[in-house]
């Protein structure tokens, strides 16, 4: 099957743009999500888990402020980080341009939603106060 840049689904989440290049009902798989995101400069995408899933974060351009559990790290272009399953975890946009990475989850048919916001809870909460 083959997507082109005509055909790829576009949404706007909370300041976040993603396309869409692989998800259930786009294509035919159950399991795998592939979507390029670009979070504009001081956005983010905080703190979250996907239950019983694994993510892999390739960047793109711009750089972000990675964390995963309570550990970040700054990452840029060529840089990859992997999140393990139902690891709690968040992206930000520090940089004064986009940030635009590919992020790969999957299994997405595994047990759990998909997407879970933790940034109400502690230590999550703490985390966000101090950024």
């Amino acid at each position: 099957m083959f997507i082109t840049p005509e055909t790829f689904p576009h949404e706007t989440i909370e300041g976040r743009h993603h396309i869409w290049h692989s998800r259930p009902g786009l294509t035919p798989t159950d399991d795998l999500l592939v979507v390029h995101a670009t979070i504009p400069p001081g956005g983010g995408h905080p703190f979250h888990t996907h239950p019983n899933k694994e993510e892999v974060i390739y960047i793109i351009e711009g750089e972000a402020e990675q964390w995963i559990e309570q550990e970040k790290q700054i990452i840029g272009p060529g840089c990859s980080a992997y999140i393990p399953k139902s690891a709690v975890h968040a992206t930000f946009n520090r940089g004064d341009k986009d940030l635009k990475f590919i992020a790969i989850i999957t299994p997405c048919s595994s047990e759990g939603e998909i997407h879970v916001a933790v940034e109400h809870l502690e230590p999550w909460k703490s985390l966000m106060e101090i950024r």
